[in-house]
């Protein structure tokens, strides 16, 4: 035999037994034991109601937070620097009650709760573009955009960025709500095509008896 057909035979070996390893261990990602045991914590963060959202709320940052001059919790040392900021998880918490009532969210579709994470995460973010305007007070800032002979800056007038950000934002998110309808109107008209396949069935049933 052939030195490369002896070696393409351990090759093939060697991937059999990795292939039957990872099978065995259902470690398709070759996780050390520490690793395993974070997927398995993954997994139950995951599978928890507000699992999908854990990326979305900030981490507080009590008065060094860009968003300090609207936070309520401050001025009662409510503010749990360090942690997840109370107002958004609150508000994640509730939208996602909300959204769910509304519109009927389906718990065990992937896509009712990718789409929902995706609504919930433009509204945490249009939610922050609302502080940052409030400490603005117009959606219209001067801004510098240069310096005199004299040494006086140049002034000039433009749409706050922050503004801009909720314009492009409300955008995003209205798109996600017309998508998330359009499943329900798909599943709906799939619905009332079964429905109709089902009397057109029963009526020919009934006319040949």
């Amino acid at each position: 035999m052939a030195v490369n057909d002896v070696e393409q035979i351990k090759d093939v070996d060697n991937r059999k037994e990795l292939e039957k390893q990872l099978i065995k261990d259902n470690n398709i990602w070759g996780y050390s034991n520490k690793g395993l045991e974070a997927k398995k914590a993954a997994m139950a963060m995951l599978s928890t109601k507000t699992g999908m959202y854990a990326k979305i709320p900030l981490i507080c940052k009590s008065r060094q937070c860009p968003y300090s001059d609207t936070c309520k919790l401050l001025a009662y040392d409510l503010a749990p620097e360090g942690e997840y900021c109370p107002l958004e998880t609150a508000m994640i918490e509730k939208s996602a009650c909300s959204y769910a009532q509304d519109i009927d969210i389906d718990s065990t579709s992937f896509t009712d709760r990718t789409l929902l994470n995706e609504i919930i995460g433009y509204d945490i973010m249009l939610e922050r573009c609302r502080a940052l305007m409030a400490k603005e007070g117009t959606p219209v800032i001067e801004i510098t955009t240069g310096i005199t002979e004299l040494g006086d800056e140049i002034k000039q007038p433009t749409v706050s960025k922050a503004w801009e950000a909720y314009e492009r934002i409300s955008k995003k998110r209205n798109e996600a709500y017309q998508l998330m309808m359009l499943t329900r109107k798909d599943n709906k008209n799939n619905n009332q095509e079964n429905q109709q396949s089902m009397s057109e069935i029963l009526s020919t049933l009934t006319v040949n008896s």
